[in-house]
């Protein structure tokens, strides 16, 4: 147990065994408060206010772009990090204010008109200065956080602090969906634009609890040494390893398509099913329970095969969760004395699948991007890799609304179920040529270096230019 003896905090300190799972414990206990603030803001919430203001599919496909070229800030945030003997308070610089912007999107909200030809703009200008700033945080964790967790257990430990953290997201979803619900009711004295404002606000209130408490995770000093040479060069290092771009590039596929997919399902079951808000948080409550249930099977499988090998099984699967789209209608199924739209219950229990099989695929990317960097230069390689995916999946939402707002209302073709063919499905179907034909051979094209075998530095000079 080597592994959990030779760790030195940042004030030189020594790290024990207790210390290093104490700092798991912490860290666990952090990330469900985050995962709590995500699902009531991009989990459901903010999609569904774009679409309560009248927001066109271009404009709801903004915002997740807008959060995808916010990944480049990663890039100054590593530069900006990767020098400093202690990582801790950039983090928790910009990532305190990254929550606490939330506070004013939960203003715009509570008095904003849904009439404003300002507040979509506000929305993503506000979303782009929140994630410009959590982004910068990100590579400085992900590197913190690689050099805490021995390597031999970093499959058991995310897939266990994936379910953890998975089952707060479905509470947070739970309770945004009730909120917002409540707000619709009858006679209940809210307005729908006060019930975003409360669940934003609750939202930013855990965030920030989560910033706090993570600063007691205890953090390994960090290597130093800085490269020699232009920024530039500095970037571009990374690419000089050929399992770098094949994983970057595969993962960049994949979150593309699933960036050009993600949202416009609850769009598409709202628009033309007329689901309720609880409705819909529901299918993404199923989908965290299929997270919840296997992250922790996942994360063994991934010690014991490797994760190059799990994602190629992962991706051959990706029709599998979306078949049932093809198959919903407007019927009702009743299952003892409850009734439910056929719709809902369909996606419900697929839902468990496609969660299962997005979270996995997270698990291996994480597994992959510290097993295929080196201690010096891990910050940058990090940020580089998330980076370049963000600039390079930007596009998917763009895309998804392009398709949702060209596609023929009356294209003449129908779905296995008798519905017509809808602009989901073309998504979908777009979705699965992208993984099967370009993200699945980037992937099978990754050699994994043998047991024992050390990753040498990056470094900028190999770099041609």
């Amino acid at each position: 147990m080597s592994a959990f003896q030779d760790l030195i905090d940042a004030k030189g300190r020594p790290i024990s065994q207790r210390d290093l799972y104490l700092s798991m414990g912490v860290n666990t206990a952090a990330g469900s408060l985050g995962a709590v603030w995500l699902a009531m803001t991009y989990g459901m919430p903010l999609t569904m206010y774009m679409q309560a203001i009248g927001a066109s599919g271009v404009a709801i496909g903004t915002v997740s772009t807008v959060r995808l070229l916010a990944m480049a800030a990663q890039i100054p945030g590593a530069l900006a990090s990767e020098g400093l003997a202690s990582r801790k308070p950039f983090w928790c610089g910009c990532a305190l204010v990254h929550r606490m912007i939330w506070f004013a999107l939960a203003a715009m909200a509570l008095w904003g008109s849904p009439s404003s030809s300002w507040l979509p703009l506000a929305i993503l200008a506000a979303v782009c200065a929140s994630e410009a700033l959590g982004n910068a945080a990100v590579a400085p964790w992900y590197s913190w956080m690689a050099e805490l967790i021995p390597l031999p257990i970093t499959g058991r430990f995310w897939g266990v602090r994936q379910s953890v953290i998975t089952a707060a997201y479905l509470a947070g979803l739970v309770l945004a969906g009730q909120i917002l619900d409540a707000a619709r009711h009858p006679g209940s004295g809210y307005a729908p634009g006060r019930g975003f404002a409360i669940v934003f606000g609750i939202a930013a209130s855990i965030g920030v609890t989560d910033i706090i408490v993570h600063l007691f995770v205890r953090e390994p000093r960090p290597d130093q040494s800085a490269y020699d040479g232009a920024i530039l060069r500095r970037i571009l290092a990374p690419f000089a390893s050929r399992n770098f771009r094949f994983l970057t590039l595969s993962l960049a596929a994949w979150n593309f398509g699933l960036a050009m997919i993600t949202g416009f399902g609850l769009v598409y079951l709202k628009r033309d099913f007329g689901s309720t808000y609880s409705q819909l948080a529901a299918l993404t409550v199923a989908s965290a329970l299929g997270a919840i249930v296997t992250s922790f099977a996942f994360g063994e499988l991934i010690d014991r095969i490797g994760a190059r090998n799990l994602g190629v099984l992962l991706y051959l699967s990706t029709p599998l969760p979306l078949a049932p789209w093809l198959f919903i209608n407007y019927s009702t199924v009743h299952i003892g004395p409850f009734a439910f739209p056929q719709s809902i219950a369909l996606l419900c229990a697929s839902g468990i699948v496609t969660g299962a099989i997005y979270a996995a695929v997270t698990l291996c990317q994480i597994r992959l991007a510290s097993e295929l960097s080196a201690p010096k230069g891990r910050t940058m390689f990090i940020a580089v890799h998330w980076s370049f995916v963000g600039l390079l999946s930007a596009l998917g939402p763009i895309v998804g609304g392009l398709v949702m707002d060209r596609f023929p209302k009356h294209s003449g073709l129908t779905i296995l179920s008798g519905l017509p063919l809808s602009f989901l499905h073309a998504q979908l179907f777009l979705f699965v040529l992208l993984v099967w034909l370009v993200a699945l051979p980037l992937l099978l094209a990754i050699r994994i270096p043998a047991p024992g075998a050390k990753n040498k530095p990056l470094k900028a000079e190999p770099v041609p230019g």
